[in-house]
């Protein structure tokens, strides 16, 4: 086996020459009155006196001498050496030349030959005060951004309380940050979202610890002054990171975007309905002629049975038969009624699994009425098999309404016979669609898309919400509308997705 080196005996000079080019520099004080007996080349270095002015000196040559940093703060300081051990501190120390940097100072009491010194080793630490400084200030800034900023930070432990919240809190919920942070903040969610948000802070807190998979969430919370605010946050699970340990939310106050979403969309209920009432007045003195038809009729039934019996000449089966069309033509009347009241009344959307072939029944005799009044004719090819998607029967009756009423008046100077609207549905592979062409002039050269524009029209006495409209309450539908257009008119078609709306969606 090889021969363990032998251990190198050193030398004092070689203690010296460590002792003189040490990183830091060293001071030997007399522990009684605090004077320099021993320094070496790194303490000249470090403050610009030589050996020679620095020995027998005392601190006070290196030192302001302000207060804080005085001879006799030193000397109490070295002699607190003495009693209690080596301890470390922070000093100002003061170069030849006046120029003032920090220090770190380690103070040890020792023993050389027999005689008590006081160690002392300078590190200058001008480069990591400077850091600090520019942390602090960096902090500072971003604490004064965090606290004025409309958008709040919060750790969250898994089961609600708050282990940080930003300063920002007091902007967007009225609380001190302070008391805030401790608290349980499931206990400021409305009912109705709580057991939602209680639900997520658990999942997350038994995650995949991903800190880079981020879930979107909204909310209700009681704000300091009582009222409940709508917020929307994103929350990652860092319960794992050791600077967090717990659920990250970022958080921001959106409670006049929705309310003024739901006063949009109030805007538009309301201009839906008034499009409805609209299209009924444009079909009154049609519809008040259809309607004359079967009333008519039911007053000829009655009148001849009446006239049957007081002449005494009753006979069962034709009163019978008379009476029956004349509940027939009651109920012609009655389901013309009904269409109107469905399709003008005044509701709150109801989204239900509706068969877009029925919604085409529905306004078909609007549509029919309109047809012959205009001198049209409609062709409607229905899908034999139901076509179902999730829709408010009434909006999307109302879109195939306005488009065959835009179909039709687009045929205005379309020859007689090729005045014709077609309507078809179908089913595409993730999908149902509504068909409406017609035999019209067909659209202006431009693009398509801009025909949907609110407040665009090529209608002399137009408005151009009709077709703006007609996509809004698509795209609400998650569908989607668009027309294409050649020498043979224009075909508008609609696209709804087949089975329920994703979830989160309008």
């Amino acid at each position: 086996m090889p021969c363990p080196m032998a251990m190198i005996e050193l030398s004092p000079s070689h203690y010296r020459t460590a002792f003189e080019h040490a990183s830091d520099a060293i001071f030997l004080h007399d522990p009684d009155d605090g004077r320099i007996i021993e320094a070496n080349l790194t303490s000249e270095q470090l403050t610009g006196f030589s050996r020679g002015e620095l020995l027998g000196s005392t601190v006070s040559i290196i030192s302001p001498g302000r207060p804080a940093f005085s001879m006799e703060e030193a000397f109490r300081r070295i002699r607190r050496a003495t009693t209690e051990g080596g301890y470390t501190f922070e000093w100002v120390c003061m170069n030849k030349g006046g120029g003032e940097f920090p220090v770190e100072v380690n103070l040890k009491l020792i023993t050389v030959e027999g005689q008590r010194l006081v160690l002392a080793l300078f590190r200058d630490i001008r480069e990591r005060k400077l850091y600090e400084d520019r942390l602090i200030a960096r902090e500072a800034h971003f604490r004064r951004l965090i606290q004025h900023s409309s958008d709040g930070i919060a750790i969250v432990a898994p089961h609600g309380r708050l282990r940080y919240v930003s300063p920002s809190i007091s902007t967007v919920l009225g609380y001190d940050e302070r008391r805030a942070t401790g608290r349980n903040v499931l206990h400021y969610i409305h009912p109705e979202d709580g057991e939602r948000i209680r639900h997520l802070l658990r999942r997350e807190s038994q995650g995949c610890n991903d800190t880079d998979v981020a879930h979107h969430v909204t909310y209700r919370i009681l704000h300091r002054d009582g009222h409940w605010r709508h917020h929307e946050a994103t929350c990652k699970d860092m319960v794992n990171a050791s600077d967090i340990q717990g659920v990250l939310v970022n958080f921001r106050d959106v409670t006049e975007r929705i309310e003024a979403e739901l006063r949009a969309r109030e805007r538009e209920r309301e201009l839906e309905h008034v499009a409805r009432c609209r299209s009924m007045g444009e079909l009154a003195s049609a519809l008040a002629h259809e309607l004359n038809q079967p009333f008519a009729a039911i007053g000829n039934y009655v009148g001849g049975c009446i006239h049957r019996i007081e002449g005494d000449r009753f006979d069962r089966d034709e009163t019978l038969d008379a009476l029956r069309q004349a509940s027939a033509q009651a109920d012609r009347a009655g389901r013309i009624m009904s269409s109107m009241r469905n399709f003008t009344r005044r509701s709150d959307p109801t989204r239900i699994m509706a068969d877009v072939n029925a919604m085409v029944r529905e306004v078909t005799p609007f549509i029919d009425v309109k047809a012959e009044r205009e001198g049209c004719r409609v062709a409607y090819r229905l899908s034999a098999t139901p076509l179902e998607t999730m829709a408010d029967p009434v909006l999307i009756a109302q879109v195939i309404l306005n488009i065959a009423f835009n179909g039709i008046e687009a045929m205005a100077e379309t020859p007689g016979p090729r005045r014709v609207l077609n309507i078809t549905t179908d089913r595409l592979p993730r999908a149902v669609r509504i068909s409406i062409a017609d035999q019209g002039h067909g659209l202006p050269k431009m693009n398509p898309d801009k025909i949907f524009d609110a407040f665009y029209t090529t209608k002399k006495q137009g408005l151009g919400i009709g077709l703006a409209l007609c996509r809004t309450i698509v795209d609400t539908h998650q569908g989607h509308m668009w027309a294409t257009s050649g020498a043979d008119g224009t075909t508008f078609h609609v696209a709804l997705p087949i089975g329920p709306p994703e979830e989160g969606t309008a």
